[in-house]
């Protein structure tokens, strides 16, 4: 089905977890709705909106840490991740 594409293992594990993670948060927006708040991203956003930013941000670190040479990818996915979870918390 997917062989069009070479998937690796870190591939499939992302895309994997994306997809978990959407598919939970459409199961957690009917079970409670969110809300919207105020963070220090200085817009006025839902739990939804801030997991896309914080989705683009993670992408963002990733891809820059491309350009530096001789990064070590698990520390940029570790910068990346942590970058997203104060979105996620406090954005």
């Amino acid at each position: 089905m997917f062989s069009w594409m070479y998937w690796t293992i870190p591939v499939a594990i992302a895309f994997s977890l994306i997809f978990l993670m959407i598919a939970g948060m459409t199961v957690w927006g009917h079970l409670r709705p969110p809300h919207r708040r105020k963070g220090f991203l200085r817009i006025v956003t839902d739990r939804g909106e801030r997991v896309y930013i914080a989705l683009v941000a993670f992408a963002l670190v990733m891809v820059s840490s491309f350009a530096i040479e001789g990064t070590d990818s698990w520390i940029s996915a570790g910068v990346g991740a942590a970058v997203a979870a104060v979105v996620l918390k406090w954005g």
